[in-house]
């Protein structure tokens, strides 16, 4: 009787916790979006050395997911044959990168291949969201085995900007990480870390924490229905929308997104074989904490803080692309 007892107990104390993790789950956000702050200077990818549209990029590419989907993504050609696989930003894709990789490829350092990830413009069946946490690392995998049978044979290099370089990092302490050779992080976001500008990353996100807390509670649950619903918004203004951009993640794309809760295991992947560069004047991340961070962590990874260089052009600069495009040459 008593452990029958026992047994009751801790199955109402368990349906309790479920009620609660449900109500947080379902709980709105408590402020709505802000429709016209702009956090990173959207003007800046508007002037002429750095706007693009799809006439000036290289044609659209498909690749094959593991699931069947086909995947959007475009190749910068080079004399190189080493290759880098470079993620977009949160909200982003490809396109915005089009400079760097241009310059990258006209550099003879590396051909460049620019992926929209999956839930993002042209690629996946939903803007926002994807069907499991884990699937942007399949997908990455995918990628680079679609890239072997077009006999691209050279080294990979995995690097990211913003949130593209918290996935790099997931991607470095995962199963997958053997697939790349190095990986190269510009202003990497790492959300559940000191380093970003509070959960908002300078303002650039809004984040329904309560909603968080109650899925991941329920996940550990073994409780996966939820994981659909949004958990996070992005503050672009509304007079730089082109209609390509992502403006709100669900919680497995958010996740799946980022490095692991216990995150400083994913930076000591990089060990050696990383180069991470920011801004001293970054609006999201904070360059000083994230030196901390990879000094602990990953102490032989190479640390760059750039004056006058912000959030933006981390990414846009010539000067930076110069800087990314030694690095690579430099193979070891």
């Amino acid at each position: 009787m008593v452990i029958l007892l026992g047994m009751m107990h801790v199955l109402v104390a368990m349906l309790v916790l479920v009620a609660v993790a449900v109500a947080m789950a379902a709980s709105a956000p408590r402020t709505p979006r802000s429709e016209d702050t702009d956090v990173f200077g959207f003007d800046a990818l508007r002037s002429p050395q750095n706007a693009a549209s799809d006439a000036d990029l290289p044609a659209l590419r498909r690749y094959p997911a593991r699931d069947g989907e086909q995947l959007a993504w475009r190749l910068y050609d080079s004399t190189a044959s080493q290759i880098l696989v470079f993620v977009h930003g949160s909200s982003a894709h490809g396109r915005s990168y089009h400079r760097l990789a241009a310059a990258i490829a006209a550099s003879g350092a590396a051909k460049v291949a620019l992926p929209n990830l999956r839930g993002h413009y042209l690629s996946g069946r939903r803007r926002g969201d994807i069907e499991y946490v884990g699937q942007l690392e399949d997908d990455m995998a995918d990628l680079i085995a679609e890239l072997r049978r077009q006999h691209f044979d050279g080294p990979i290099v995995l690097g990211g900007h913003s949130s593209g370089g918290g996935f790099v990092i997931r991607f470095a302490g995962g199963a997958y990480a053997q697939l790349a050779s190095r990986f190269l992080l510009l202003s990497p976001a790492i959300p559940t870390s000191a380093t970003l500008r509070g959960r908002s990353a300078g303002g650039w996100a809004q984040v329904n924490l309560r909603r968080i807390i109650g899925l991941a509670i329920l996940n550990t649950l073994g409780i996966r229905g939820f994981n659909a619903l949004p958990v996070i918004e992005f503050n672009k203004p509304v007079r730089f929308r082109d209609g390509s951009e992502t403006l709100a993640y669900s919680w497995r794309l958010c996740t799946a997104y980022q490095p692991r809760t216990r995150y400083a295991a994913d930076v000591q992947k990089l060990a050696a074989r990383a180069a991470v560069l920011i801004g001293e004047h970054d609006e999201a991340v904070d360059a000083q904490r994230l030196r901390e961070l990879f000094d602990r962590a990953a102490p032989a990874s190479a640390f760059t803080i750039l004056p006058d260089t912000n959030h933006f052009a981390i990414f846009t600069s010539s000067a930076v692309h110069e800087k990314l495009a030694q690095w690579l040459m430099v193979t070891d």
